[in-house]
């Protein structure tokens, strides 16, 4: 069982880092959007990985069940009571909501659907498609093998920031639309700051299906693996297991985070595959007044508690 527990683009190809950043802000994930008035040189992306070491992970398919995990009255009212608990901790509190039962292909419980928020470092999720379907799939070198699982266990920004300056930044996500089929999820406005790409949950919902359904397997496991093994710390030092890994205590998950501001914004996004066979895609975004930042991930792992039901059924 897995534990439960850019920046503006430097045109002359310097990277934002976790910890460097290229942006005076005051977020925490470099999908940090404000203006960029000091330039500082980040360090050249790490290629050290777990990769190598960790036990891989796989999943398929499930085979359709007619039996759903908890009624539509039930999901409506843990949809309520999520958005409630945000709101409790935080009042100005937002939050976009999708669980979706792969097994029943069926959405157990949503809200906001539609709503966009700021990526914040789910985008690199993103961005690791890219860089495998472009290349039809086939596993690139080991390094960049490496880099892919850094950058997706560890949130490491700094790789996130190579990789959006040499694949054409906002050109990454306008393939990943056209890949997808994805109906709300937009490039940022301004080039380099990727943190600020535009996601909703039912999109983000259409990107876990995608991975589990369409992507062949070595280029899968590659992905899934990262996030299987999704370390409690992010390379900037944030603990990362807020939402699903702290909420859902007890469930086998493969988890992509985000957090970050975006003017006077916070956002924190939890995302990812949970349960047996990766049975559900869970999507919780969620955005609240900047001077709530520090509170916002105790805002949604209580959320995302609520959800707790669905994997109980």
């Amino acid at each position: 069982m897995k534990r439960s527990a850019a920046a503006n683009a430097v045109l002359g190809a310097v990277a934002m880092g976790a910890a460097i950043m290229l942006v005076v802000s005051v977020s925490r994930d470099s999908g940090a959007v404000t203006t960029a008035s000091v330039a500082v040189a980040a360090p050249a992306p790490s290629t050290a990985s777990p990769s190598t070491t960790l036990a891989t992970q796989s999943t398929h398919t499930p085979t359709p069940s007619p039996t759903p995990a908890i009624s539509a009255e039930q999901g409506r009212a843990i949809a309520e009571a999520v958005q409630a608990a945000a709101r409790k901790t935080v009042s100005s509190a937002k939050v976009g909501l999708e669980v979706y039962d792969r097994q029943t292909d069926a959405v157990v419980t949503s809200a906001n659907t539609e709503t966009q928020f700021s990526s914040m470092s789910v985008v690199k999720l993103l961005i690791a498609i890219d860089i495998l379907a472009r290349d039809d799939w086939a596993l690139p070198s080991e390094s960049t093998q490496q880099r892919i699982t850094r950058m997706l266990s560890m949130s490491d920004d700094a790789i996130a920031s190579s990789f959006w300056v040499s694949d054409g930044g906002q050109s990454i996500i306008t393939r990943d639309v056209k890949l997808m089929g994805l109906t709300d999820t937009t490039a940022p406005r301004t080039a380099g700051e990727w943190g600020d790409t535009k996601i909703t949950a039912a999109d983000m919902v259409t990107v876990y299906r995608y991975l589990e359904d369409k992507v062949p397997q070595p280029a899968h496991d590659l992905l899934y693996n990262a996030m299987f093994h999704a370390s409690s710390t992010g390379a900037d030092g944030t603990n990362q297991y807020f939402g699903i890994p702290n909420g859902l205590p007890g469930t086998t998950w493969a988890i992509k985070q985000g957090w970050g501001s975006s003017g006077s914004t916070a956002y924190y996004n939890t995302t990812g595959l949970v349960g047996k066979d990766a049975r559900y895609v869970v999507i919780v975004l969620s955005s609240g007044s900047l001077g709530s930042y520090s509170s916002m991930p105790k805002a949604l792992t209580n959320a995302t508690a609520q959800l707790a039901p669905i994997f109980a059924a």
